[in-house]
Formats: C-alpha cells, sequence, structure tokens
C-alpha cells in the first residue's frame, strides 16, 4: 500500500533537514547532535475537488556546545549564541532548498524561530514552518493538479 502524501511529505522534510521524525529531546551530550522534526495538527481547506491542508512542523536541532572555557563569560555568551544562530541559519538554509519538498507540497510559510544556549552544555534553534499541500478530495494517496 502506498504512503498517504503527509507521510511522504513529512520523510521529506526530514530528509531536507538530515533530521528524525518525532523523537524524545536528547538528555545529555552522548545524543547530539540531533534535529528533530515535529508535526501539529492540520488546518483544511476543501474545495469541491481538492482538499488542502497547512500542517505546522516544528523543526529544532540541538549540539554540544562549544569550548568557552578559555573565554570571558561575556565572550562565552555571545560565542554560544553564535553557533546556535549559524544551526538556525543552517535549518533555514536546508528548508530553502527546495520548498516543495520533491513536489509534496505547495509550499511553506515561516511561522517563527529561536535559539537557546545552555552556557557548557547545549545550543538549540527552532524554525517553525507552515506547509501548504493538498491532494484530491477523499483520496490522501493522491496529489490533483490544483
Amino acid at each position: 500500500m502506498p504512503s498517504p502524501i503527509r507521510e511522504q511529505l513529512l520523510a521529506a522534510i526530514t530528509t531536507a533537514v538530515a533530521g528524525e521524525y518525532s523523537i524524545p529531546a536528547p538528555e545529555d551530550e552522548r545524543d547530539l547532535p540531533v534535529t528533530i522534526v515535529q508535526d501539529g495538527t492540520d488546518e483544511a481547506t476543501v474545495t469541491y475537488n481538492s482538499a488542502g491542508w497547512v500542517t505546522p512542523v516544528a523543526v529544532a536541532t540541538a549540539q554540544a556546545a562549544i569550548d568557552t572555557s578559555a573565554m570571558t563569560p561575556t565572550a562565552a555568551r555571545a560565542a554560544l549564541r553564535a553557533q546556535a544562530h549559524q544551526a538556525l541559519a543552517d535549518l533555514v538554509d536546508a528548508v530553502h532548498v527546495d520548498q516543495t519538498f520533491g513536489e509534496l507540497a505547495d509550499g511553506f510559510d515561516l511561522a517563527g524561530q529561536g535559539i537557546q544556549t545552555e552556557i557548557g552544555k547545549f545550543v538549540f534553534a527552532e524554525l517553525q514552518l507552515r506547509v501548504r499541500w493538498h491532494h484530491v478530495r477523499g483520496n490522501p494517496y493522491l496529489i490533483n493538479e490544483t
């Protein structure tokens, strides 16, 4: 049996960011680096022959923090912030390579982003998307031409 378009799309997004789908957040440095893709509840717009969807997707990455032991506290915070922003920029770059994810999506809208640092341990970056896609009304396995 073929996979529904939604599953194919989430798999394509996960591949695009070199991530893993819906896994638990890392607990320590041994689990890093990791990129996690998590989806939310879809919003629908239905027409005569098409079901249109907007799927919220969060892509988050966590990395071990760079060594800041030889830096002043101010320099350490700046270095970690720069590392987290680079991780965020890498996520943005990855999702923009193919905004249709292999023609499975109509595109996406950026919905939010953020970073977080924990001195001496981790840096985090998260990108939130609203992915627009569709399928034939009543047939979640087939993309129609709209």
